[in-house]
């Protein structure tokens, strides 16, 4: 019986599991904790959206408008768009 391909038991991660935890291989624990903390670390590198939350009041209007991303050499310390002190 052929598996999915690219589901969740298949390819690396899915062998770590599988020969790791299941399997009790100490080879296979290292490898599964290295790829989940590899992966929990780009995670919580990663750009999150901005978002904005606001109640409007009956008569208000909002105006939403996509302006492109600044580069870093056109703010002086690198930090983007945003809010400076």
């Amino acid at each position: 019986m052929a598996g999915i391909r690219g589901g969740p038991g298949s390819g690396l991660l899915g062998n770590a599991v599988r020969r790791g935890l299941i399997g009790g291989s100490r080879p296979w624990q290292i490898v599964l904790a290295v790829t989940v903390v590899g992966r929990l670390v780009r995670r919580a590198v990663r750009p999150r959206p901005i978002v904005l939350t606001e109640r409007l009041d009956v008569g208000e209007t909002l105006e939403i408008r996509h302006l492109p991303r600044a580069s870093s050499a056109d703010h002086p310390g690198g930090h983007g768009s945003g809010g400076e002190n």
